[in-house]
This record gives structure tokens, C-alpha cells and sequence, in this order.
């Protein structure tokens, strides 16, 4: 991850305001989540658990920012049918990830890993579906714990689609 040039990245957020990387955890810790996209099960089923976790993060006095692909729009309904409190960033472009080194898989690798498929049958059974689907597609997720300043305290880079960050590493890493 290049922290520095993340840093710098602007992307708009869903309610259309514009957000500079790096101010966001310029004075305290972030939990940034990279999601596949707005329409993908298995992140609305990981918003989900940082919305329920929500409460413990901000106590450790940090913030979650999650960032995906779709548009604006696509990012104002994934706040809205997921009740996510946090502040969602449109990445359409790619710099952002990029910047962060989230990785891609070619399309078949993404559908056909049996890794998922247990994954995808839990966040199915929760009630999770897939919406309309975003630019990149085969973007994989990521999670950073960033700050404050540009110091990167925690990073896990996903494997598969299913292959989320332990949520207790991830807010014991808010005050390492």
C-alpha cells in the first residue's frame, strides 16, 4: 500500500460530497474497508458486521470509511438498504485501490473459487443478495487500519471473494 498517495486520492462520497483520503485519518484511526462493489452479497453481508461492530470501533475512537465501486447513486442505496452508518466512497476509477494495491482476479478464478462458495451460501441464508453490479467486478476486498497520520496499522488483503478481516483483529489494531 502506498499510504502517502492514498492519501491523496479525492473520491465523492454517497451524498456527493468530495473527501480527500488522507484527511480522514489524519487525526485518528480508520478502518478502511475496500468492497467489491455496492451490488456484491458478500460485501453487504460484511457492512453488516461493521455496522453491528460499529459501536466498538468508535469506542476505540476510530471511524470506518468504506470504499466501492458503482456510482454515487448505486453507493446511496447500499447505505440505505444496509443502514450503514459510516461514510461510503465511490472508487469507480480504480485510483483508490489501486493506491492501496487491492488485487483483482481474472472473473472465472473469482466465480468458480469453492472458497466462496461457502461464504456466499451463509450471506445468502442471512438474507443478503446481490444487487446491479459495479465497474470492477473483479476487484477483491481489502482492510486497512490507517492512522492517525499515515501510519498503516493493520492490512489484509483478500484472498477471495468470502475472505473477509476478523473484525476483533481488526479493532484490536485501532489501539495498537
Amino acid at each position: 500500500m502506498d499510504v502517502q498517495a492514498l492519501g491523496e486520492v479525492e473520491l465523492e462520497d454517497a451524498n456527493g460530497d468530495v473527501r480527500r483520503m488522507g484527511d480522514l485519518w489524519a487525526d485518528k484511526p480508520v478502518v478502511l474497508v475496500f468492497l467489491r462493489h455496492f451490488g456484491c452479497l458478500l460485501c453487504r453481508e460484511h457492512a453488516t458486521d461493521l455496522r453491528e461492530r460499529y459501536a466498538d470501533i468508535t469506542a476505540q475512537h476510530g471511524e470506518v470509511v468504506a470504499v466501492g465501486t458503482g456510482n454515487r447513486r448505486y453507493a446511496a442505496a447500499f447505505v440505505e438498504e444496509e443502514k450503514v452508518p459510516f461514510p461510503v466512497l465511490v472508487d469507480d476509477d480504480g485510483r483508490a485501490a489501486h493506491a492501496a494495491s487491492v488485487q483483482k482476479v481474472n472473473f472465472f478464478k473469482l466465480v468458480l473459487n469453492p472458497r466462496s462458495w461457502a461464504g456466499t451460501r451463509r450471506a445468502h441464508r442471512a438474507g443478503h443478495r446481490v444487487h446491479r453490479a459495479g465497474r470492477r467486478v473483479t476487484q477483491l476486498g481489502a482492510t486497512f487500519v490507517v492512522g492517525p497520520g499515515n501510519q498503516v496499522r493493520y492490512e489484509h488483503l483478500d484472498a477471495h471473494s468470502a475472505d473477509h478481516a476478523p473484525l476483533d483483529v481488526v479493532i484490536g489494531a485501532l489501539h495498537a
